[in-house]
């Protein structure tokens, strides 16, 4: 894939109001020169966000829609062309992660919406953006996937399905285009981000998970300079980092014990795993 040159872009990045949306946002426009064109749906967020950047606000700009809708990515697409906007990179970070829950006692619902917000709104987002990426002179492709993608244990079935979609996804479509652009699967592991904003997590939860995690900010600095070196693949944050290896080599046996210990767990996040 070789080499992937990220300044000066004009990247889309979903998700973009908080987590790692926000901390590449910020990176790309102040340290690489960026413009970038945030979607969300939280317009308070990407106020926020835009006011944070000071004296380079205005290469940031935003749009408000739901990523999971495959008609509002047609219609984003055609305003871009409309405009002559010729995107360099699509960033599809938007994500949601369910509380740890036993999959019998989930909701069906909330089912598909992991699905259609973890998995379609990356596919719709790739077959809307790809035709205005190609007018690049090199352009590139990044999906946020997940520890969960090789390392799926108990109570985050819908979660890790829809995480290891997006990098299988992602490796077969890395094949597809290139060398026209390039692709990049990102599997992170835990941070402090708003993927996490529904779960009702106590502080003594997100300790663990800042503990046990990594910096959002230092996420977004592994997944430039991953995708910079032009990998198809990132693995990035010290317990995912763990995870991979481990699966890698016991596949069966990991999974057995991520799960063993989470539901030995005394944590309120993982309460609803016990019988």
């Amino acid at each position: 894939m070789g080499a992937f040159n990220v300044n000066k872009k004009t990247v889309i990045i979903t998700g973009a109001s908080g987590g790692f949306g926000s901390e590449l946002t910020k990176i790309l426009i102040n340290e690489h020169g960026c413009r970038v064109i945030g979607v969300g749906r939280s317009r308070e967020k990407m106020e926020a966000l835009a006011g944070s950047l000071g004296d380079n606000s205005a290469k940031f700009k935003y749009f408000l829609f739901d990523v999971s809708e495959r008609e509002n990515w047609r219609k984003f697409a055609a305003l871009l062309d409309r405009k002559g906007v010729i995107p360099g990179l699509l960033i599809n970070n938007a994500g949601i992660m369910p509380p740890f829950e036993r999959f019998e006692d989930e909701d069906g619902e909330l089912a598909k919406k992991v699905i259609d917000t973890n998995l379609m709104s990356v596919i719709y987002g790739c077959e809307a953006m790809i035709p205005l990426l190609k007018r690049s002179r090199r352009a590139g492709i990044v999906n946020i996937s997940s520890s969960s993608a090789f390392s799926p244990s108990v109570g985050i079935a819908v979660y890790s399905a829809s995480k290891a979609a997006v990098r299988n996804f992602s490796m077969s479509l890395a094949e597809e285009l290139d060398p026209d652009i390039s692709v990049t699967a990102v599997c992170p592991g835990f941070a402090k981000t708003d993927l996490f904003r529904d779960n009702g997590f106590t502080e003594e939860d997100y300790e663990f998970i800042s503990g046990l995690g990594s910096d959002k900010e230092e996420i977004a600095r592994a997944i430039i300079k991953g995708v910079s070196d032009g990998k198809k693949l990132i693995v990035c944050g010290k317990d995912s980092l763990l995870m991979n290896a481990m699966s890698s080599v016991l596949p069966v046996k990991s999974n057995e014990l991520y799960s063993k210990v989470l539901k030995e767990s005394t944590l309120p996040m993982f309460s609803n795993l016990k019988k």
